[in-house]
């Protein structure tokens, strides 16, 4: 079965400013806000489709880059992505505050985990983080938006 997910993932409230269309918030558990980068999204602001997972880039495109700058602005925030198919994947995560990238790109099989860690994520009594925050729900970006 294959999951696949492109989003910023932020604490609630950290977004001052409208969304630019048509990018939708989307509360989660915990206090944490996902903002789901689907086709629609991708069309409209001329985004690329997963770049470090799928197109394995080393670095997040300038199109991307710039969008987490300007939604970063009030707070931290975590651009993330995973695709798996078959148990096969991974995932990763680049970290924006105060419109400025923090660090590096981050690919690994934990990368959704660490990042919700820097917002303040613990996964308490679930399985993880991932879990904790209710990303289990649903197997694809778009399906965020339905």
């Amino acid at each position: 079965m294959a999951y696949t997910l492109q989003a910023i993932i932020t604490r609630s409230g950290t977004l001052s400013e409208p969304l630019p269309s048509p990018l939708k918030l989307v509360h989660l558990s915990r206090g944490i806000d996902l903002i789901p980068i689907g086709r629609d999204a991708i069309k409209a602001h001329a985004l690329p489709f997963q770049p470090l997972t799928d197109e394995g880039q080393k670095g997040l495109p300038r199109e991307l880059t710039e969008l987490c700058k300007r939604l970063s602005a009030q707070g931290l925030l975590a651009y993330v992505e995973a695709e798996f198919f078959g148990g096969a994947g991974t995932q990763a995560y680049a970290l924006f505050s105060a419109g400025n990238g923090i660090g590096h790109v981050v690919v690994s099989d934990s990368a959704i985990n660490e990042a919700l860690r820097h917002l303040g994520v613990s996964k308490g009594e679930t399985f993880d983080e991932f879990v904790a925050v209710g990303l289990e729900r649903y197997r694809n970006t778009d399906d965020w938006l339905a």
